[in-house]
């Protein structure tokens, strides 16, 4: 009897053993958690076109011939597609107007530097222009503050037709862009014409130039183009004389464009500080 009880009691435990294991294995578990995370990019491309996106608000400019007084940036026999709908909800009253779109400025800017402006940039002489109208397309994934300079040799500024005719005045009327550049011009012009504006003077490759500064006041989303052309055009002034023409050292014009992201700073101006910090 003592015998049988005995094995009765390994046979318990063998089963208490075989419980426990299965027990354990029920009990286990592995779990994983993957989080992936995506870094925003500033990117951004200059383009040049020429059209000045709102056509200096003068509409269609038909059968009209080159150069025209006080219409340098009319772009004859085209026409305007601009609606609201393809626009920066910071543009102010510009929908009360016609204007190139988007895709218009875009496919011109495709054929502009061995089209338009091959054409129309030799052989200048005075009174004759070329419309230059930049651009700035947000290629990146981050909301981003734009700037574009533009830099025109200090001799050939001298024989350009200067101020409001270069730059793009309504832009800065509406508050969307602003210089320091032209704010110092349009209060001491004769410093820019006698080469004597040093504060704005940079030295690139021994040819001096005027650097010009657009800031655009809104933010540029991914995705989508300013508005606003800062620059309208390159002329000629027609009371230029072959002296003033050849002591011009360059007839290079420059554009520049810098990109800093929108997060994290409160306007452009303070995004620009820190940028040139």
């Amino acid at each position: 009897m003592k015998r049988k009880i005995t094995i009765i009691a390994v046979a318990v435990c063998l089963a208490a053993v075989m419980i426990a294991g299965a027990s354990l294995a029920f009990f286990t578990d592995t779990d994983k958690e993957t989080n992936t995370f995506t870094v925003g990019n500033v990117k951004i491309d200059l383009i040049e076109s020429q059209y000045h996106r709102v056509n200096a608000g003068r509409g269609n400019a038909t059968g009209l011939e080159e150069p025209i007084s006080g219409g340098y940036l009319w772009a004859a026999n085209v026409t305007l597609e601009g609606n609201v709908d393809n626009t920066d909800a910071e543009n102010g009253t510009t929908g009360n107007y016609t204007y190139f779109s988007d895709e218009q400025i875009i496919a011109d800017a495709e054929t502009y530097k061995n089209g338009y402006f091959a054409e129309h940039s030799q052989n200048m002489v005075p009174g004759s222009n070329v419309r230059k109208a930049p651009y700035v397309r947000n290629t990146g994934a981050s909301d981003a503050y734009v700037r574009v300079r533009a830099l025109v040799p200090v001799s050939l500024f001298k024989v350009i037709d200067n101020g409001p005719s270069m730059w793009t005045t309504t832009a800065m009327n509406e508050g969307k862009v602003v210089s320091k550049a032209v704010d110092a011009y349009l209060a001491d012009t004769a410093s820019f014409l006698n080469g004597t504006a040093t504060d704005y003077i940079e030295d690139r490759g021994g040819v001096k130039y005027y650097e010009f500064d657009f800031t655009y006041t809104y933010a540029i989303a991914a995705g989508e183009m300013t508005f606003w052309n800062c620059w309208g055009n390159i002329a000629i002034d027609k009371n230029a004389t072959a002296d003033d023409l050849a002591n011009v050292e360059s007839f290079d014009v420059i554009f520049e464009a810098d990109a800093i992201q929108a997060d994290g700073f409160a306007d452009a101006a303070t995004a620009f500080a820190a940028f040139d910090a």
